[in-house]
């Protein structure tokens, strides 16, 4: 990228690969591309979109493969000089100066052994979509393509579902639980990497194809 510099939150494209067919003579040597990568706030509403779908999917998926809960109540006696228990009904058909309510209804939730299932399933779910979606042809999940964002690796290719779950492990684990410093890295780092990023190799760009930096003429 001799003669230009580009702003910040820009980068240089990688070098084309070795063999590719060099322009033909005399023609004018194109501008070096450059790609634009997406800032902290970008990401941020993008991950936004996602967490709305995400959780509409896990609503849906509730209502149809949820576990039933049961709700079982236990009378427990509280223990006076009668030693007597009044239950729902007595207290219903006693006249108050009468009713003399020395128990309690306790609530026991019944999930079912389907719950420990659900909610495995509930756990998997937000792996499937970032690491499915990432590593399709998409290049991206929903969210980041509403934005016109996109995953890619450190030469601008399609990243592999390995690599994609090594990326959303690191995010899960570490990125977000330690205070979210390393989410917080984009805003700092030089190409808009957070940890997960720098870990799994990945850069996310704000365009689907590289954008060109063109020189303004010097000022007489």
């Amino acid at each position: 990228m001799s003669r230009i510099t580009p702003p910040p939150g820009w980068g240089a494209a990688p070098p084309p690969p070795a063999g590719s067919p060099a322009p033909p003579w005399g023609a004018p040597h194109p501008l070096p591309d450059v790609w634009v990568y997406a800032g902290f706030w970008w990401r941020v509403w993008a991950f936004l979109i996602d967490g709305i779908i995400l959780s509409t999917a896990e609503g849906v998926l509730s209502l149809f493969f949820g576990p039933k809960i049961n709700v079982d109540w236990q009378e427990l006696p509280i223990p006076d000089a009668s030693g007597q228990t009044v239950d729902v009904v007595n207290i219903a058909t006693t006249s108050l100066p009468q009713a003399h309510p020395v128990s309690i209804l306790v609530p026991h939730l019944h999930a079912g052994s389907e719950w420990h299932t659900f909610g495995i399933v509930l756990t998997l779910l937000p792996m499937l979509y970032f690491v499915l979606f990432e590593a399709s042809s998409f290049r991206a999940t929903p969210g980041k393509r509403l934005l016109r964002m996109e995953v890619v690796s450190l030469t601008g290719e399609r990243i592999s579902h390995l690599r994609a779950l090594l990326r959303f492990v690191i995010k899960a684990f570490l990125s977000f639980p330690l205070l979210y410093i390393g989410v917080l890295m984009v805003a700092f780092t030089q190409r808009k990497q957070g940890l997960h990023d720098m870990i799994a190799g990945t850069l996310v760009l704000r365009h689907t194809k590289p954008a060109q930096i063109v020189p303004s003429p010097p000022h007489d």
